[in-house]
């Protein structure tokens, strides 16, 4: 025998549900379609950081593009320098992060819409599910915030760099 009291927890009521039913519903099909697109931009950047490793076949491909000479130069020396660091494996990483940021907020988003869908199809259990769906949504909301700062922190060191290079400049002219 549990040591907790039986509580008459709150239970919502037909109007209430299908709203709440309507909204797990889209909130489903928005983390299926955020989850689908993080996992083709996490299958874009293997692709693009695999093609980083064999720069052959994109000065291959360039060239029977047409690209010019000068711009050939230009485009193996992006490709072949930096090893690992190059910008372009480097924006590949970053692309890859992206989706598999993309695929956690859709995953989040999907557990929170089955945690509100709990609460349309459930009699008894409103509260417990309620909170699991806020817990879910807590998480994505967490990750966005924490996001948004090192943005912000990014593009005013970013901003200050920018400025302090352009002081140089000025100072050497």
């Amino acid at each position: 025998m549990s040591s907790e009291p039986l509580v008459n927890e709150y239970e919502f009521n037909d109007q209430q549900n299908r709203l709440i039913g309507d909204l797990a519903r889209k909130m489903g099909m928005v983390g299926f379609v955020i989850v689908f697109f993080g996992a083709i931009q996490i299958f874009q950047a293997v692709a693009g950081f695999i093609s980083t490793r064999n720069p052959d076949r994109i000065l291959a491909a360039a060239k029977e593009a047409g690209v010019a000479e000068p711009q050939m130069k230009q485009l193996e020396t992006v490709l072949t320098s930096g090893g690992w660091m190059s910008p372009i494996a480097m924006t590949a990483v970053a692309v890859g992060l992206v989706g598999l940021m993309m695929v956690m907020m859709g995953l989040w988003t999907q557990q929170a819409a089955a945690g509100f869908g709990g609460i349309a199809l459930t009699k008894g259990q409103d509260i417990r599910r309620l909170m699991d769906a806020l817990g879910a949504m807590h998480k994505k909301y967490s990750l966005i915030y924490n996001i948004l700062w090192v943005a912000a922190i990014m593009s005013l060191v970013s901003l200050g760099f920018s400025l302090y290079q352009m002081w140089l400049a000025r100072g050497s002219a």
